[in-house]
């Protein structure tokens, strides 16, 4: 992308990224400070588009630097209008891209991100208690397979209903894993420890419900809750550590121990007895501990250490020995602070993923989104006899207008859906259609519909949207007005050229290659290819560890690439270290200063004369569009804005 000049540059990002909030049309802020055509431009607009928040101050002398270039952007967005710009599809398609993904952070930071927050917050006061049954099955498993789960699960929920328990049901109903059931009890946990279709079920239950049977990644599952209590604050802890299960732990610990009755300091005693090396370098420190983060034996024992107790005894978990300190317990000295500290959690955990699925995923969980079931076995079924006939080659069907999808008010039909397939899945027979089509084919109708909700939702995001339109159509003005070396007056160039020949010239350069490998051995490989007759650019089709660059058109000065004035033609350079890796020079050719060609001197030329040509084409667009600033009545608003 070419570089803005300071001015448009400045417009640009103004108008492109400045708030859309309101000012208060006083009298003095409708004052004519400028005109573009008929168009007036007000003391009050000027204001809004210097400001980036409602807060900032700005003085007289600012104010009169950006009326001409906002000026300048008016008089370019009605000339961008005038050829049509507005109109181009390429610009429109990267309107469109930029909507979509503007699209998405709105409703990310202005809808979804407080509404799940307040839920996170209103959930970490407590903890939970529970046993599960679960019934694994793969994402893309069949209807038939996740109905068959469904119906055990309800089968196993009558009979916890009938009086029997989760302990009792969990070894005929959970699916295993090495041996071992997937399902049973669950530890004390609180928000954000669990996967989210998990929490958000387990948090609408009271203590002794039982769920329905829902779905998460891992397969269906029904969980029952044992108990709800008021959340654990969590403990700073750090320890001294002896692994389980080796000769010579409980001793280890007990010396440890020992050392600390002794007066040993703390830290000498971690340093000497810990096998946690991650903690040691901490002073045993392991951070804060609460439910659901580590084994509940484990953290049980943590919270029933004294406070007051400089340090406890051993104790044995499922990990090993421990010599526990208790550093802190968790608490707040304002609400704010409790805030900012849940606020952070939040950001980290499951519950807030900055990425387009958390936000779609979020809208079939929070608006109405039903699939017609009956229809989409309807469809199915039309596909899978057409066996091996890709999907590209299959009309739509008779029943194409028949509603598939509803989606917050919203309905797409089977037409809808087909076209997709055609897009998405062009080549694909048939007979391998696959159930998870529908669930991608709702994801993308909730996305082609993101824009259009966000500007219903957000005061101010067709503004945004307008304003990147303007400044698109106001970039490709520059780009091919300004900017583009294709659309300048290369005979003007040429006639600069001839006129001062003397001024574009080569000094005296040297044609090099820059060898560089990891080792010597490497390095000198390469010296010795070179030495036997062969061309350096070859090098790599031989080495792949050796990096071959090369250069005859640079002017360097600066180290290492002073070397090479003092350089024979044909000859290597001394072994120098160059971006951490061993480096030669070989030089080519030095080759003698000369004249410069039109071609070679072309892009100087242009630069030189880009002013020039930006300063013409201004100029005219002005006049085109009669482009007047009223400096006097600017200054007479500032003062009376500023009771100056």
């Amino acid at each position: 992308m070419r570089t803005y000049s300071k001015a448009l540059g400045l417009c640009a990002f103004i108008l492109t990224l400045c708030s859309s909030f309101i000012l208060a049309q006083t009298k003095n802020d409708k004052t004519t400070v400028g005109t573009v055509g008929k168009q007036k431009i007000t003391y009050g607009e000027l204001k809004k588009n210097i400001n980036q928040s409602s807060t900032s101050t700005y003085s007289l002398s600012e104010l009169e630097e950006f009326l001409p270039i906002y000026l300048d952007y008016i008089a370019k967005i009605q000339f961008a209008k005038n050829e049509g710009i507005f109109n181009n599809e390429t610009l429109n398609a990267e309107l469109d891209v930029y909507s979509k993904q503007a699209a998405y952070s709105y409703w990310l930071d202005n809808k979804i991100k407080p509404t799940e927050f307040q839920k996170y917050y209103n959930r970490a006061t407590t903890e939970i208690k529970s046993q599960h049954l679960l019934i694994s099955i793969p994402k893309n498993a069949p209807p038939e397979d996740t109905l068959a789960a469904y119906k055990k699960l309800i089968e196993a929920r009558n009979k916890f209903l009938s009086g029997s328990t989760i302990a009792k049901l969990d070894p005929e109903y959970s699916s295993k894993q090495n041996g071992r059931s997937m399902g049973g009890d669950l530890p004390w946990f609180s928000v954000g420890t669990t996967v989210k279709e998990f929490e958000d079920v387990i948090y609408t239950l009271k203590a002794g419900d039982i769920s329905m049977p829902f779905r998460t990644q891992f397969g269906y599952h029904i969980v029952y809750v044992q108990d709800i209590r008021e959340r654990t604050p969590a403990r700073n802890v750090s320890h001294i550590f002896t692994r389980a299960n080796v000769n010579g732990s409980k001793e280890k610990i007990d010396s440890a121990f020992d050392a600390l009755k002794q007066g040993r300091p703390w830290y000498e005693v971690v340093t000497e007895f810990s096998d946690d090396n991650l903690s040691v370098q901490k002073g045993g420190n392991i951070g804060w501990v609460s439910y659901g983060r580590f084994n509940s034996d484990f953290v049980d024992k943590i919270m029933q250490l004294d406070p007051d107790s400089k340090y406890s005894e051993p104790i044995a978990t499922v990990y090993g020995y421990h010599i526990f300190k208790l550093d802190s317990v968790q608490s707040f000295k304002s609400a704010q602070q409790k805030e900012e500290f849940y606020t952070k959690q939040f950001l980290d955990s499951p519950n807030y993923k900055k990425s387009n699925t958390f936000v779609t995923n979020w809208f079939k969980k929070e608006y109405k989104s039903s699939v017609n079931k009956e229809v989409l076995a309807l469809y199915e079924d039309f596909i899978e006899s057409k066996g091996t006939i890709t999907i590209n080659e299959i009309a739509e069907p008779t029943f194409s207008n028949k509603i598939i999808y509803q989606f917050n008010n919203y309905s797409f039909s089977v037409s809808d859906f087909h076209k997709y397939l055609i897009k998405a899945h062009t080549t694909v027979e048939a007979k391998n259609y696959q159930n998870n089509w529908i669930d991608e084919f709702i994801t993308a109708s909730i996305d082609s519909k993101i824009t259009e909700m966000a500007v219903q939702e957000f005061d101010g995001f067709q503004s945004e949207i307008d304003n990147y339109r303007k400044g698109l159509a106001v970039f490709q003005v520059n780009d091919q007005h300004l900017w583009n070396a294709e659309t300048v007056d290369s005979t003007l160039l040429m006639k600069r050229f001839n006129s001062n020949r003397d001024q574009y010239t080569y000094p005296t350069r040297y044609y090099y290659h820059l060898i560089s490998a990891r080792q010597d051995t490497n390095l000198q490989k390469a010296v010795d290819f070179i030495q036997e007759g062969n061309h350096p650019d070859s090098i790599r089709t031989l080495y792949k560890s050796i990096a071959v660059t090369h250069d005859s058109t640079g002017i360097f000065t600066d180290k290492p690439f002073n070397k090479l004035q003092t350089m024979q033609e044909k000859s290597f350079s001394e072994v120098f270290n160059y971006k951490n890796r061993n480096t030669r020079f070989y030089l080519n050719k030095i080759l003698p200063a000369r004249r410069m060609t039109f071609e070679e001197a072309f892009a100087k030329l242009l630069t030189e004369y880009q002013p020039e040509r930006e300063k013409k084409w201004m100029d005219k667009l002005r006049k085109r569009y009669k482009v007047k600033a009223d400096f006097k009545k600017l200054k007479k608003a500032y003062n009376k804005d500023t009771g100056l």
